[in-house]
Parts: C-alpha cells; structure tokens; sequence
C-alpha cells in the first residue's frame, strides 16, 4: 500500500499526461481511420519511401542476429552507420519485433502513440521537478508538449520526436546540477540524446546552453558575474560533465560524420550564412491551429502551435503584478533568441548542423514551444485571475488580432481557421479568467485535449494515407518471391527487379528506391540523407537516373554496366505465383581482370554513351565503335510554343548501323522522356525521369531498320544529345574475352564485420582485378594471405592488385574510425564515473564538515 502511494504521489500525474495524450493521438487515428483501428497506415512521404524499408531491416537485423555494419543493398554498398545513428537508434523501435513484417505499419503506429505519451510524461515530471510541486495542473502542460505544432506535422518523421522526450529530462538534469552539484542525470540523459538522434540531439546541446544562462540569469541575485562566480563550482562540473558526455558519444558521432562526408551534405554555400530573414508576417498564424497539413510539410513557417490556453497564459506571465520585471524580461530575452534561431538564415544554418533543411524546415521549433509552455506554467502557477480585468479581456483580443494577421499575410488565408481560431481563444479566455476549482479544470482539460485533437486532424488534411491490407497481402507475395534472389548461399551478386507488388498499398507514387532492404536483396537503387555522393555521380556518369543527391535508380542499365555492376538476375513479380526470374548473360561475377590502363580511365560527366564506349574499347580495343551512331535519314523541330517548358518537338528518322539496343543519352538534361515515341508507340521509362541525364534504351533492332523517335525538348538544337546502338556481337566478344579472369565471391558476417572472399584464376597474368564495390577506406584487402591496397577506379569503386595464376581474395570491412572513436568514448566514459565518484566524495565530505 505504502508502495502504490508513493508511486501515485510520484507518478501519478505524469500518468494521467500521457493516458491524456494517448486519448488525444487515439480519436484522431480512429477519425483517420489509422491501423490498428482500420485499414490506413503511415505509408505516405519519408515514412514509406524510407523508414518502412529501414525499420524492416532492422526488424530482421535482430531477429536473424546480422548485425553488419556495412550493407550492399544501400544502392552498391556503404556503411551502415550513417543510417543506423540517423534513424534507428530510438529503443522505441524495439516495439518493432513484436509484429511480423508484412503488419510492421502497425507497429509503427503503436510506436507513434508510445513516443508521444513519453513526451508528455517527461514534460510532467520535468514541471514538477523544476517548481518543486505536484499540481495535477502539470499534466495538461505536459500533454501540450507531447502535441505541439513541431510533433504534430512532423509525427511520421519518427526519429525526431525522441529529442522531445530526452529534453525535460536532460534539463532535469541541467537543474539539479545547478542546485546540488550531482549531474549524473545530465549526463546520461545528453548522452541518450546524443546517441539515439545525433541531429537533433546537436540542436539540443545548442539549447541547453540558452537554457543554462536564462536559468543562471534566473536564480541571481546580484550581478551575472557574480552569480557565475557563486556557482563555479556547479558550473565547473556541468561543463566537464557535458564535455564528457558528448566524448562518450564519439563512438556513433566520428563514424557517423566520415560516413557523412561522403554525402552531398559536405557540400555547403555560404548564401546559406548570411543574416537573411527566413519567414514573414504569415508566422503568426502558426500561433493558431490548423496553419499546416500534409501539402506544405517541406514548405512552411515555424510552427510555434502550442494551444491558445499555453499563449494566453504567457501573455499571463508577461503582464501579471506578482512576477517580477527582472524574471519578465529575462523570459522575453529567451524568446527572442530563440525565434532569431529561426529566423535569421546564417543562426538557422548553424541550428541545422551548418547545413540548409532539405525539406521539412525548422526543426529546431520544439525548443520555442517549450520555451512558450514553461512560462505558461510559471503564469498558471501566479494565477491569472490576480492580472488587471484590461489584460483578461485585451490579451484574447492581441493574440486574436496577431493569428488573423498571420492568416491574412499568408498565401492561404482560410475564414474558416480564423473563426475556429477566434472561438478557441474566446472559450479559454472563459476558462482562465471566468472559471474556478473544478468547472475550471474540467473546462480547461476539455478544451486543451480539443485543440490540440484539432490541430493533430488538421495536420494530417489531405494526407494520401496508404492501405494497411492490400500491403500486408502484397508484402507477403512479394517477399516470397524475392526469396530466390536474396543470397540465400551466400553469393554476393545483384538483381534488377522490373516491377513491384507493394505499390498496391500506396495513394502517394513510390518509386521502389529502397525495395532492397525491404526484401532484403541487393539491386542499385537507393534513396537516403546518406547516399554516398562519389557512387551516385559515377553510376549517373553511367547512365543512370538521379533525381538529386538523395537518390540513384536502376533505371538506365544497359548490359554494359549489368556487366559492371554484376547484375545477375532480371526480376519480373507476379500477383500470383512465382516470380518470373532470368539469367543476364552480361553478368561475369562482381570482378575480372582488367588491364592496368583502365584503372586510370576518368569519366566524363553525364555522358554515358562516351563513357561506356571508352571502358570497352580499354578491355578489348577494336576499331570499330561499339555503341555505332545511328545515319540521319531526317530531323524535323517544331514549336510548341504553349507547353509547359518543353518547347520543341523532335522527330527523327533513323536508320539502324548494327544489330542492338538503340539507346539516347541527354547528358545535359533537357529532354522529356516520357513524351518519347518509337515508331508510333510509346516508349517511356517506369519513372519519371524528364529533365535528367538518362541512358534510355529505345528498343532492339536489327541493322539497316529504320526508326522513327519523336520526343519533346527545351531546346531546338540537338548537338549534345546521342543516340548509339550497342554492337550486341562485339560487346558478348568482351565477354567472352574476359570471362576467364571473373570473380564471384561470397560473402558474410563476422561479428559487426563484412568480410569478401572469392577466388580468382587470373589466366591473362594482368595486374589488376576490378571489383564491383565502392572504393572505401574502410577496406582491407588481402590477396594470397598478404596485404594489398585497394584503389579507386572509375572515380568510385574499386581495383586490387592481384597476381598471376590463382588468387585467393580476402576483403574485410572495418567501419573507418569506429576503434579510435570506441576508445575516446571509452576513456570519457571511464572519466566521467572517475569524477562523479570523486565528486559524490567531496559532497559527503562537506557534509560532514558542515554538521
């Protein structure tokens, strides 16, 4: 009995917050009609063209015990560190194992519902914490948190809420720290933080320091400077603590940043630093609710939504007789740092890891609306009846006035949201100013869990939610049909799938970019923040489609680079049955000999046809192109003068040279391909490609055939276009020339190492094997037992020296800085316990003195 009540005493309100967000998060899924408690799910922007696939992955990862940390159905291969530290370091994601694969939507939802009670129940227990009281009053301000505007549009982007969980805690921590010296919350509820999401756990060390001087500021009692001097001590010891605890953080961060250097996130302009104005007028709207939904979640204002009760009650804060001008502006100093966070451009950059948001902007709003709900619970605690009656009717009237200026200055002005808007403020001005006891609180309770109920459903307007059922069947079949193909021997080799099943479950166009790890084989296709950049530009240098510096597809193979890239299989899926699945004669393995000159052959960018003709006549030189230009019977351009950016259509009559497939390339982007006609037919690719440099294979045909193409461009002229026709006789020559010096190695996992064997039998006694692999530090090869240094060819992937006669190749993957950054944090972790103990110590010690 003594137990429970404690319990209750201590937890109980906590509780009640996130039994409070769970009724909340619960009514407005069953209004969506979500999984569990219907037939739509989560398969809409990033959570389904990545998240799904990643969870999945790490679904299987666990049950299988393949904990590798280097993955080769992440486009041609890479380190999986990046991905794991960017998206699935949540230990909510362990809910995931509790689902079969194909219901894993459903998890997803459930691990929706559980991170937002988290939120409010560490937004409660901070509250309490840091006023040193147990109001049930707390609960509210806590469910407020858990559904403010940053989480309610961003609910998808599972990663990013966790921060909003660590954050009360952390500066929990920060708190005691500064009141008794103990800072062992702080440090490992930062190190939580750090670790589970590095990005926005960057942001929040970025807070914390804002919060530590609006806190010092706070509790002085004389100069700044003196208080400072008062607490060194204090100070001292959370500085180092904080200093150790992202140390011990390094063995995720160092491999994490190398990882990332690699992507086109290196890439940086300094127009992104200037002191720029990010936003105008229209962000007051974001006071209000309903000011975002699923068509502007990449483009929008800082969502600042935090509940009329909450902004009442700061402007509560703000004007009430009992708080104390110092404290007033004090708070007022932290507001506005933290909206010039937002939006002047330079600070905003540097909020975002010094890098511009590729979509979904201003992540860092949460730490406003906490800001915003912790003095609105500093105001509810003064009693906002005690302010003068001008302030109880003018304080509706302001933030009324400010939200429909913010609507009125927006490019989306709804009266409809207005009038809500304004009802809402009416009835929690009632409720504040008009009520008492337990009408107040029941009123209060009602109208929060409303609005913010509200705000959720609006958010999520316009969603193309996709179908729970038609997934999970399609999933089923699809996975058992990749079954063949997904190295069940061990074989390391790829496939080209042709199709899909799983877009049955899918309103928004998918475009299969992360099927290989859903299904757990390895293809070419990628989509990721972690995208090795070198890979991506060689592979469109190849001909392959590249939407941007997040994506590469398989759409643009030829057998040149099946050959390449060792693409064993072709994959047709089919509702029922098997799938349909055929042998590429390109491919050789995922290796050969080569000779040594085209180690040293560069790329030309984007021109596919060059490039590949280049890479062939350097394995088997012959006078004769092998991709032969087509003869121009005749070209006609006429204008189109009212299309939409493409103003000019091509018609070409050409005659074929030699027996193959007839390929275009725009190495300069200029093209529509989906307006391309063969001989009347259409003759387009499965994605949409316009606009982007393609190798586009237009049909096989025989020499002496005639064809006529016909497509739209932005240009009249068509000198850097190229069309070829690759020799399909001289190319199965190379072949067979090379087919005696192939690799096909296997592959497996040794611990949380990759390791690559294979042997190889090198007849020709050429002094190099080209490998199929990006070219990566992490790499350490062996060739009969000795040591050997990879290189790079082709820009991004891979030869190895190799000798006469038999070779047996032995390549292990070792994450690059993962043993140093393992031994730093090691050593900081080790320090930390060292001076915590040392200081625990001390504080005895004192206190004994003292008594």
């Amino acid at each position: 009995m003594k137990l429970w009540l404690s319990v209750k005493q201590r937890w109980g309100t906590p509780l009640i917050s996130s039994l409070l967000s769970l009724i909340v998060v619960s009514l407005v899924l069953i209004q969506q009609q979500i999984t569990p408690f219907d037939d739509h799910n989560f398969l809409i922007s990033d959570m389904g063209s990545q998240y799904v696939s990643f969870f999945t992955a790490y679904r299987h990862a666990w049950l299988y015990h393949n904990f590798q940390l280097y993955s080769f159905s992440q486009s041609l291969g890479g380190s999986l560190v990046p991905t794991v530290a960017y998206y699935l370091m949540s230990p909510f994601n362990l809910l995931i194992l509790t689902f079969p694969a194909a219901k894993l939507l459903t998890g997803i939802t459930f691990i929706l519902m559980a991170k937002l009670a988290a939120i409010a129940f560490t937004m409660t227990t901070y509250l309490q914490r840091h006023f040193n009281q147990q109001r049930r009053a707390a609960a509210l301000f806590g469910l407020a948190f858990s559904l403010c505007g940053f989480a309610a549009l961003n609910y998808f982007d599972l990663m990013w809420l966790d921060a909003l969980i660590w954050l009360p805690l952390i500066l929990n921590g920060l708190d005691q720290g500064l009141q008794t010296g103990k800072t062992d919350r702080f440090f490992w509820w930062l190190w939580v933080s750090i670790i589970t999401d590095f990005y926005l756990g960057y942001m929040t060390v970025l807070f914390t320091s804002y919060y530590l001087i609006y806190q010092l500021i706070e509790l002085k009692t004389s100069s700044f400077g003196a208080e400072c001097q008062q607490r060194r001590q204090q100070l001292s010891r959370l500085l180092i603590t904080g200093v150790l605890s992202v140390l011990s953080s390094l063995v995720i961060l160092i491999p994490t940043a190398f990882g990332l250097l690699q992507t086109a996130k290196s890439h940086n302009s300094w127009r992104n630093f200037l002191p720029l104005p990010t936003f105008g007028n229209a962000v007051f709207s974001q006071l209000g609710l309903g000011a975002n939904n699923y068509a502007n979640r990449l483009t929008h204002d800082p969502t600042l939504f935090s509940t009329t009760i909450v902004l009442l009650l700061v402007g509560v804060y703000f004007v009430h007789p009992k708080l104390s001008r110092g404290s007033k502006l004090n708070a007022a100093g932290l507001l506005i740092a933290m909206l010039l966070s937002m939006w002047i451009e330079g600070l905003n950059t540097v909020w975002h890891l010094f890098q511009q948001a590729a979509g979904f902007p201003f992540r860092n709003a949460f730490f406003f609306s906490f800001c915003l709900i912790l003095l609105a619970y500093q105001g509810w605690l003064a009693q906002p009846r005690l302010i003068a009656k001008r302030w109880q009717v003018g304080l509706p009237l302001i933030l009324g006035t400010l939200i429909t200026f913010g609507w009125w200055s927006s490019d989306q002005l709804s009266d409809r949201m207005v009038s809500l808007n304004w009802l809402m403020i009416g009835l929690a001005a009632l409720a504040l100013f008009f009520t008492r006891h337990r009408l107040q609180q029941g009123l209060l309770t009602g109208l929060l869990m409303t609005e913010l109920g509200l705000n959720f459903s609006f958010s999520m307007a316009n969603t193309p939610f996709g179908y729970e059922k038609a997934y999970e069947q399609a999933y089923t079949t699809e996975y058992q049909q990749m079954a063949a193909v997904n190295d069940p021997d061990g074989q390391l080799y790829r496939v080209d799938d042709a199709n899909t099943l799983i877009n049955r479950g899918y309103q928004e166009k998918y475009d299969n970019y992360n099927d290989p790890m859903l299904f757990n084989f390895h293809d070419i296709d990628y989509y990721s923040s972690t995208l090795n950049e070198t890979t991506r530009s060689m592979l469109q240098s190849l001909g392959l489609y590249s939407r941007n510096v997040r994506r590469i597809s398989s759409v643009g193979l030829s057998p040149v680079t099946d050959l390449l890239l060792g693409v064993k299989y072709n994959v047709t899926l089919r509702r029922d049955g098997d799938a349909q699945t055929e042998f590429n004669h390109s491919y050789l393995g995922l290796g050969f000999t080569i000779p040594s000159q085209l180690k040293d052959l560069k790329l030309v960018k984007n021109q596919a046809i060059v490039n590949q003709e280049a890479i062939l006549q350097q394995l088997r030189p012959q006078n004769q192109r092998y991709f032969m230009p087509p003869q121009l019977i005749s070209e006609h351009t006429t204008a189109k003068p009212n299309a939409d950016r493409y103003h000019y259509e091509q018609t070409l009559k050409l005659k074929v040279t030699t027996t193959g497939p007839l390929y275009f390339n725009d190495p300069v982007g200029t093209t529509k391909y989906s307006s391309f006609q063969v001989n009347g037919a259409a003759a387009t690719p499965v994605i949409n490609a316009n606009a982007s440099p393609l190798l586009w294979e237009l049909g096989t045909f025989k020499k002496g055939a005639v064809v006529t193409v016909t497509f739209r461009t932005r240009q009249a002229n068509l000198a850097k276009q190229a069309f070829g026709s690759l020799d399909r006789v001289a190319f199965q020559r190379v072949i067979q020339q090379l087919y005696s010096g192939r690799f096909i190695p296997q592959y497996h996992a040794k611990g949380f190492q990759t390791v690559v064997t294979g042997q190889l039998n090198n007849t020709q006694s050429r002094s190099w094997m080209y490998l199929a692999i990006p070219y990566d530090d992490g790499w350490r090869a062996t060739v009969n037992g000795q040591s050997v240094k990879p290189q790079r060819i082709f820009t991004g992937l891979t030869a190895i020296p190799v000798t006469a006669g038999k070779n047996t190749i032995r390549l292990q993957y070792r994450v690059p800085g993962l043993r140093i950054s393992a031994l730093i944090s090691a050593l900081a972790l080790i320090g930390y316990l060292s001076l915590s103990a040392k200081w625990r110590q001390s504080s005895v010690t004192q206190t004994g003195k003292s008594s």
